[in-house]
Parts: structure tokens; C-alpha cells; sequence
């Protein structure tokens, strides 16, 4: 690598931090200077109803609450904010001359459904709620999941289930937030609110698993014209052995809506269904929740997702956006959009997915998926967090005619052998990124499969180790046993270039004054040659990126440890050390955060503040001290000490030492937050090269005193022209080996490029006898 490829290299990696980091900061102000950054008043407007912004909104008056609304009005005369002391209650959220009725009181005790115990039959424990019908709390099995690495060395008992509900989201899981109604005769739907009424528990000798909930609609004279009852039902694990096998994993919560016509007036209906709220932000891992929704398109799934966003203390949030479907039936002759196969929220390891049951010919009965943003404040920053939403279609309903809609809600860890043998009909397998964005934007082709392909062989060497760590240095020495070929020929390469130096600075003295003559001249030269030292690194990067995806998609290696936890002093800084490869390594660890000063100053502080944020791993402080990322930069910095380089006298040479070492400081700011699984192979990779680069030296006698690598070389002749040097191009520009098959390569593509150059004369005599 010539000094001029390494100094665009340290620049353009520069540069990518750079936009990272500080387009945070500028970005939004530079779309706003330039209006490419929309007000969520310009949305389209749905179902005629004008949207405004957040910060404009006032309170739907009485019978036309807003749809879709991120952020809830006040609510009207008898209906109790969330969290508010449960009384009675008098009749509810009115629309269009229809309202809700339901219980006056809550229940004193809240139903719960399965159990997250660990000697229990039940995988899932869910908490229902009265008001709205909700599902207040959704929490797995101690058994297998737990909240943190703390958890893990504490008894079963003692242990924080892995809640999967955000406790403090604004909006009601599985609630109604918007019903429709269209009676007959009437110009226009009839809206109502069921997600802030007290339903009535309804009392049935049932499924022990069952909780059943009912409301009902009625018109401004008190008829009733709709019941709605809601079911939730769980079953244990046990459930599933009955019917022979393996007993299947119950994260599954079915839930039921049943609306019946008491009133000949229906028509038709209509509602949205809130899906679960984001799941709570993992503290310490970067990855935002996220919505995602899957639809049918010929015959498998594609998925569609959108990701939480940090923005400013009172910016506006983003205009409600459908991922799959639309609200409208399309026009005569359209093509109808892709059907809902399901459509939730994850985050890194988990999720909450609802898939309607049912489906027929023309898809089920849900129109489309939407997303409605709502704000999550904490601290000086504010989230907006993507909740999604089923939108149905009209629902023709009757006397005679009920309607039953069933959602299968699944609950649980992104498996990737579970989703597949149980979901892999449904394409629910796709929750798992097994390939990260490069850049935040770009997925590079193939890095999925390598990514499941390193999952596999690492659960394959964990089976014989028991210990993800040592599993991950074995895979360093298989990939490094694979690679060795080419390190060999990288080592070739880059000692026949120091017995180049002098013929290359000769042609950098003659061409000093035509940059391209020279650069075109030296390519002649060195040839292929150049890129020797890089070609292992380039090769191992997809392999770097693969396994960053692994360790983030598999949840095997979600609190995996390296040490033992028993060999760390506990409740200490050094508590956490490798206790989790999915997370940095925290050598040190505390718990009040720091922060690198001069983020304020002017032009610079951005600067600053994107390093603070490499080094924090996201918008807060920095909480540990981790020691792998620094091993990696020293073993980059071992490995260029024993690399071959031109003579230490060169002062081009020495520079391009110096820029080594600042690339090895640069990879480990680069490499300070991110998964200490990944920092463990890249450094054990390291130091393997190191003693291989030591032993290849040794063993082909490159690089020491009196080999042939290092002998002298006799003058070389000055280059006049181009033709002399594709003359020499014939033979190997190494005295004593014959031309490597890259030469030949190269002297084939030469050939092709410039087919007009005349022949030699005896070459065409040599064709006109053998063609006599």
C-alpha cells in the first residue's frame, strides 16, 4: 500500500465518521433551511379529516376524535386519564351521536394470564387490564430469558422477568382506539373510543388461560345497537405435548374481537387495533425499537420497517405513514396491494408480532398496517417511537351476521430455529437482520447468508466448548487456516515490492512533474503487487461485518460469557467483564456517566461530540472502560512491525509507517463500543497474523540479513517510454522466479487493451511458412 492510497483511506474513513455523526446534528436544520423537511400539517389528509401538527393540536370536539392521533387529546368529561385512580365512571367517549358503555368500576385485582415463574407450565405471562381491554404487561418465562447479566447468577426466583411492553408508553396495547360505525341511512361514519372505557369482565366457566371482556355501543337514547367482546386465551407449554411431538413453545397470545348487531340500523364497521408499544429500550445496546410489517408478494413475504428516531425536546413527530396496505380500497382496474401476513415491533433480540387468523383468497380482514408516532421523553432528549396499527376493512354486519376477527399475538425471542419450524409459513424468521446496513444505508449483497452461515459454527463449536468465547477463537483458527494461502502470496507480494523501491522512486524522480505519467508507470510496475499487504484485510472484512451481524442477530449470544462470573469480584468495576459478547467488554464499569468536554465549542464541538458518541456507543455518556478495542489497535500495530517495509532511510517510508499507526489508533475508536465478541476475533485474528507473518518470514527467509529478498539489486535501467516497460512485462520484474500467474494476468489484460501495437517481423514470417 503507496503512501497515497493509505492517506485516502485514513481521509475518506475520516469523512464517513464525519457525515455520521455530525449529520445528526446539522441535518435537520439544513432540511429545514432548504424545505425538504415537511411540517406534519402538509400530510395527507385521511378520510377527510385535516392533520395538524403536534404542537397546533387541540382537543376533537365532542363526537370526532382525531384518527391516528400520536399524541391523545385531553380526554372528555368522565374518562380518566391513564394512570388515574379507577372510579365510577358515567357514560364514555361519544361519536357522532354514539357512545361506549361499560363497567363502572374496575376490578380490585388485575387478571393475569399464564405465569413467568420458573417451574411453570406457561412460556408467557400476560396482564390484563380493565381499562380498554388492554394488555398491560407481557413478560417470558424466567426460564429461559431474564432481564440482565445480573440476573443470570441470581436464583430463579430472585430473577427480573424480560418484560416485552413498554411500562411508561402513552398508548394501550391490543386497545380500540377508533371504532366505526355506519348505520343506515346515514351520510357518514360514527366513530367511538374503546381504549380509555372500563370493560366489563365477563364471567364463564371457560379455559383456565381465558380472560373474556365485553362493552357495548349505544346511540345517543341509550339503545344498544353493538356488543363488542374481547378474549384473551394462552395456553401452557404442556398443551402442545398432547398432541404427540415435541412440546412446542406457547409465546403466543390469541386474542378474539366478536361484534354483535343488536340493532338492525348496523351496516357495516370498521377499527383499528393498536399493536404492543415499542419494547423498552435495552440499556447499553444502540438498537432503537423498531416497527416492521411483513405482506404477501407472490408467494412470500417481504417485509417493510421503520425505525425509532431521536429527535429535539418539542420537534414535531413524524406524520403517521402506512408499512403495508393502505386505508383506501383501490380504484376500479388497480391492482390490489399486497396482503398483511403480520405486522408488530421488535428490538434486537425480541418480539411482538400480531397475525391475523383466517386468511383467504383475498387476504384477511385487515386492510393494512399504519404507523402512528408517539413521544417517549428521557432527559434532555425525546424518542419518537413507531406504534403500529391493523386497519380493517369494512365489515358488513347484521342482525344475523356477526363478525368474528381473531389475532394470533406472537410474544417472544427472535429464534432463528424456532421462527423457522414453527413460523417459517409465515416468514416470520425475517425479524432477524442477519445483515446490518454498511453506513446505516446500504446492505452489502451476500453479507446475510455469511452472517447465518458464522451463527451456525459458532452454535457448532459452543456444542463441544460450552463457551461462545472459545468458540469465536476457533473460528479465528479455521478462517485463518483458509486464508493462509493468501496471506503467503501477500507476503510474497509485498517483499518483491521492496526490491522494486528503487526502480519506483527512480520513475517518481523522471515523472515528478506528469502525476499521471508516474502513477501510470508505477502501476506498471508494481502491478497487482500494491494491493499484496491490504488483500487479507479486504478479504476479512465481509467476515468482520458478517460476524457484527451474527453477534447482534443471534440471541444465543445475548449475555453470553467468556469468564466465568465466579472468577470476577461481584458488585464491583470489574464485575462485568466479557459477561456479555453481544455488548462491549467493560474492563470498567460505572454508573455515573461521563462526558467529554467541549461538545459546545464552536465548529469543533461536533467533532467532539461524534467521538463521544463512538465511544459511548450512542447519545449518552460513557459508562465503561473496555479493553478489547485497545488490543486490537496494539496487535495492528504488532503485525505492521514485523510486515516488510521499504528501508526506515526513505522518508516517504517512514511516513507511511506513521500513517499505519494512526489507522491502528483509528480502528480502535472505531471499534470501542461495539460487540466485545467482535473486538475478541478481530484481535485474536490479529495476533495469529503476527505469529504467522513472524513464522512465514522465517520460514521463506523474507526480511532478514542476507536473503535474497533484501540483496542487492543491480541498477536498474532508466524508463524512457511506456513500451520498453511492457517489453519487461514479459518476464518477471524478480530476477531469479518465474512470472507469478498475476503477472500473466496483467500482461493478458495489457495485451487486450492496446491489440494495435504491430508485431514482430519473424512472428509473421513465423505464420506465413506454417500457413504454406
Amino acid at each position: 500500500m503507496n503512501r497515497e492510497t493509505i492517506i485516502r483511506t485514513v481521509i475518506a474513513g475520516a469523512l464517513v465518521v464525519a457525515i455520521l455523526f455530525g449529520w445528526q446534528k446539522v441535518g435537520p436544520t439544513i432540511e429545514r433551511m432548504l424545505g425538504l423537511s415537511k411540517p406534519a400539517a402538509e400530510a395527507p389528509a385521511k378520510s377527510g379529516a385535516e392533520k395538524k401538527p403536534a404542537a397546533e393540536k387541540k382537543a376533537p370536539e365532542k363526537g370526532t376524535p382525531e384518527k391516528g392521533t400520536p399524541e391523545k387529546a385531553p380526554a372528555e368529561k368522565g374518562t380518566p386519564e391513564k394512570g388515574a385512580p379507577e372510579k365510577a365512571q358515567p357514560p364514555a367517549v361519544t361519536g357522532g351521536g354514539l357512545h361506549a358503555i361499560g363497567a363502572e368500576t374496575a376490578p380490585a385485582q388485575p387478571i393475569v394470564l399464564g405465569s413467568a415463574a420458573y417451574e411453570s407450565d406457561y412460556d408467557l405471562a400476560a396482564t390484563i387490564n380493565a381499562r380498554g381491554a388492554t394488555v398491560e404487561r407481557l413478560a417470558l418465562s424466567r426460564r429461559d430469558y431474564f432481564r440482565s447479566v445480573e440476573d443470570r447468577d441470581k436464583s430463579p426466583g430472585d430473577r427480573a422477568a424480560m418484560d416485552l411492553i413498554e411500562p411508561d408508553a402513552p398508548v394501550r396495547a391490543f386497545s380500540i382506539p377508533e371504532l366505526r360505525v355506519r348505520l343506515r341511512g346515514a351520510d357518514e361514519w360514527s366513530k367511538v373510543d374503546l381504549s380509555d372505557i372500563i370493560w366489563k369482565v365477563v364471567d364463564e366457566d371457560g379455559h383456565p388461560g381465558q380472560a373474556v371482556l365485553a362493552v357495548d355501543v349505544v346511540d345517543s337514547a341509550g339503545k344498544r345497537l353493538l356488543e363488542v367482546r374481547k378474549t384473551f386465551r394462552l395456553s401452557p407449554r404442556a398443551k402442545a405435548a398432547e398432541a404427540g411431538g415435541a412440546a412446542m413453545p406457547q409465546y403466543q397470545l390469541e386474542v378474539t374481537l366478536d361484534f354483535t348487531a343488536l340493532d338492525d340500523r348496523v351496516e357495516k364497521i370498521m377499527y383499528e387495533l393498536q399493536g404492543s408499544p415499542a419494547l423498552p429500550v435495552d440499556p447499553g445496546r444502540s438498537f432503537l425499537p423498531t416497527a416492521i410489517a411483513g405482506s404477501w408478494s407472490g408467494g412470500v413475504v417481504q417485509t417493510a420497517q421503520v425505525q425509532a428516531k431521536q429527535i429535539k425536546k418539542g420537534e414535531e413527530l413524524p406524520a403517521p405513514q402506512f408499512l403495508a396496505g393502505e386505508e383506501k380500497a383501490p380504484e376500479a382496474g388497480a391492482a390490489p396491494p399486497p396482503a398483511l401476513a403480520w405486522a408488530g415491533e421488535m428490538d434486537k433480540y425480541f418480539a411482538v408480532v400480531l397475525i391475523p387468523q383466517k386468511p383467504s383468497a383475498e387476504g384477511t380482514f385487515v386492510s393494512g398496517a399504519q404507523v402512528a408516532w408517539y413521544r417517549v421523553s428521557r432527559g434532555d432528549q425525546d424518542t419518537a417511537m413507531p406504534g403500529m396499527r391493523l386497519v380493517t376493512k369494512e365489515l358488513a354486519i347484521g342482525l344475523e351476521k356477526p363478525v368474528s376477527n381473531a389475532c394470533m399475538v406472537y410474544a417472544g425471542p427472535k429464534d432463528a430455529e424456532l421462527l423457522e419450524k414453527y413460523y417459517g409459513h409465515l416468514g416470520l424468521q425475517k425479524l432477524i437482520l442477519w445483515a446490518v446496513p454498511c453506513c446505516g444505508a446500504v446492505v452489502i449483497p451476500g453479507v446475510d447468508y455469511l452472517a447465518r452461515l458464522l451463527a451456525l459454527v459458532l452454535d457448532v463449536f459452543y456444542d463441544g466448548v460450552r463457551n461462545y468465547g472459545i468458540a469465536i477463537i476457533l473460528l479465528v483458527f479455521v478462517l485463518r487456516a483458509v486464508t493462509h494461502p493468501i496471506t503467503r502470496w501477500s507476503m510474497k507480494s509485498m517483499t518483491e515490492m521492496q526490491k522494486l523501491q528503487p526502480k519506483m522512486e527512480q520513475i517518481r524522480k523522471q515523472h515528478a512533474d506528469d502525476k499521471e505519467t508516474m502513477q501510470r508507470e508505477l502501476a506498471k510496475v508494481g502491478g497487482l503487487k500494491t494491493m499484496g499487504g491490504c488483500l487479507p484485510m479486504f478479504l476479512q472484512m465481509p467476515i468482520w461485518l458478517a460476524l457484527y451481524s451474527a453477534l447482534g442477530a443471534s440471541i444465543h449470544l445475548r449475555h453470553a460469557a467468556f469468564i466465568p462470573g465466579a472468577w470476577l469480584p461481584h458488585d464491583s468495576m470489574f464485575s462485568m467483564f466479557l459477561q456479555d459478547l453481544s455488548s462491549p467488554d467493560m474492563l470498567l464499569h460505572w454508573h455515573k456517566p461521563f462526558f467529554i468536554p467541549g461538545v459546545d465549542i464552536p465548529l469543533l464541538g461536533w467533532l467532539i461530540g461524534g467521538l463521544q458518541g463512538m465511544l459511548a456507543g450512542g447519545p449518552g455518556g460513557i459508562t465503561n472502560f473496555n479493553l478489547l478495542p485497545v488490543l486490537v489497535g496494539l496487535s495492528m500495530y504488532l503485525q505492521q512491525l514485523v510486515t516488510p517495509q521499504p528501508p526506515t532511510t526513505n522518508p516517504q517510508a517512514a511516513q507511511q509507517r506513521k500513517m499505519m499507526n494512526l489507522m491502528s489508533v483509528f480502528f480502535a475508536v472505531m471499534l470501542y463500543s461495539l460487540p466485545a465478541g467482535l473486538c475478541l476475533y478481530i484481535s485474536a485474528s490479529s495476533f495469529l497474523g503476527f505469529f504467522e507473518q513472524r513464522w512465514l518470514r522465517k520460514k521463506l527467509g523474507f526480511g532478514t540479513p542476507g536473503s535474497p529478498a533484501l540483496s542487492a539489486e543491480p541498477p536498474v535501467p532508466e524508463v524512457r517510454s511506456s513500451a520498453p516497460a511492457k517489453a519487461a512485462k514479459e518476464h518477471s520484474l524478480v530476477s531469479g522466479r518465474s512470472k507469478s500467474i498475476a503477472e500473466q494476468i496483467e500482461a493478458w489484460i495489457r495485451r487486450l487493451m492496446d491489440p494495435g501495437e504491430p508485431k514482430a517481423p519473424e512472428t509473421k514470417k513465423g505464420k506465413k511458412k506454417r500457413g504454406k
